[in-house]
């Protein structure tokens, strides 16, 4: 386990995170609304804005996550503090769409913190302890998803700027704390180089597709992202138009995703994984995942404020208990040398799978309205869970072998 500083300030930084992204969820759709006056096109932009996050993700996140592989975690984590601070700051000033847009390109191009903190948790921990301490980064990222929105809420009445400024101000002062108290962990395997070959992204996803195992999990991960994003983008959007909810009420979704984050991870996850083991628990994710979004699909037929709430329960304790699952398995089914790599190409997947999920999400929501949007994210979940159920995911080895 890292000693305590260090670990200390990687919980506060996924903390901090959290709080970043989620402090600009609930007024997202009204600062869109500023410059874009045509409601059905609302979901569109913020879809495109939202890929063109994941779109530079994909390009930099096996960059970043190779960087901190050849040269360490600390410099890796601390320009992506950086980044985006400088992308809040611009979407915070606005004035016009290309400035959105520049500030969530700028954010994008520097998204490896996530990658490089595992990867430095990897390092740091033992293969027994790896699980329980991605179960509290989770449960502290749900924490960030509690008190974020309530924060963005409350200073939405200030102005829909100041919860940007505000998530900049927090990955500032995270930076510079780390830049004091972070110190690079001790790795048992040598440093790979870094050479031109990294900065192709599909390389880096050819390497680590290389390994069978993970190569599932993948598969499965982005059958699961692709709705999560999808319901990232419109569920301000239902919220708005079917209950008729402001900021402030919005922001309260968000909170419950956080409670059911901390409960899930911080005191389920341990006794599901003893229970039912990684894989078990990632089926589990899936199915209550898919539960959620078929209670959001209902909504725009009901327009129940409870089901809402339901279905963002059922969902985000599935999608806690799935993450944990499959952070776990990545690490343990990777190498020690190439621990970044993997879990930057996995995050590169992802990002993939967030261009994808917004851009659909946004015209699907624009043209059918979210019961549509909402059941074909539900179906895409059902998809997973039939993939990782039929597929045979060999139990984790010492070493993992490429293939």
């Amino acid at each position: 386990m890292p000693k305590r500083p260090p670990f200390l300030f990687l919980l506060t930084t996924a903390f901090l995170f959290s709080i970043g992204m989620t402090l600009v969820f609930p007024v997202l759709p009204f600062i869109v609304a500023q410059y874009v006056p045509d409601v059905p096109r609302q979901a569109t932009v913020i879809g495109w804005l939202t890929a063109c996050f994941a779109l530079l993700s994909f390009f930099s996140a096996p960059v970043m996550g190779a960087l901190s592989d050849a040269y360490g975690r600390k410099p890796v984590l601390l320009l992506a503090l950086l980044g985006s601070a400088i992308g809040y700051v611009l979407f915070g000033i606005g004035g016009s769409l290309w400035i959105l847009f520049l500030g969530r390109a700028i954010d994008g191009l520097t998204a490896g913190g996530m990658s490089a903190l595992f990867g430095y948790i990897a390092d740091s921990t033992s293969r027994e302890d790896r699980g329980k301490i991605f179960g509290q980064i989770g449960a502290t990222v749900g924490a960030g998803f509690i008190i974020g929105p309530a924060i963005g809420g409350a200073l939405s009445h200030l102005s829909l700027s100041a919860p940007m400024f505000a998530a900049a101000g927090v990955c500032l002062l995270n930076m510079l704390w780390g830049a004091f108290v972070m110190k690079e962990a001790a790795r048992s395997a040598p440093r790979p180089a870094f050479d031109a070959s990294h900065l192709n992204p599909l390389l880096q996803l050819r390497g680590v597709l290389a390994y069978p195992v993970i190569r599932r999990l993948v598969t499965v991960s982005v059958l699961f992202v692709v709705p999560f994003s999808i319901m990232g983008v419109s569920n301000a959007l239902l919220a708005r138009d079917v209950l008729g909810w402001g900021p402030g009420q919005v922001s309260t979704l968000f909170m419950v995703v956080g409670v059911a984050d901390i409960v899930a991870q911080g005191l389920l996850l341990p006794y599901l994984i003893r229970w039912l083991g990684e894989r078990g628990v990632a089926q589990l994710g899936l199915g209550l995942g898919a539960a959620g979004l078929v209670c959001l699909a209902l909504l725009p037929a009901l327009a129940a404020a409870p089901l809402a709430y339901l279905g963002v329960l059922l969902f985000a304790t599935g999608e806690g208990i799935f993450n944990a699952a499959l952070g776990t398995l990545l690490s343990l089914s990777a190498p020690d040398e190439a621990q970044g790599r993997v879990q930057g190409g996995s995050q590169a997947f992802n990002s993939l799978s967030q261009i994808v999920g917004p851009l659909s999400g946004g015209a699907l929501y624009s043209r059918f309205g979210g019961g549509v949007t909402y059941g074909v994210g539900a179906a895409m979940v059902l998809v997973a869970l039939a993939v990782l159920t039929g597929s045979r995911t060999p139990k984790p080895r010492p070493e993992a072998q490429a293939v």
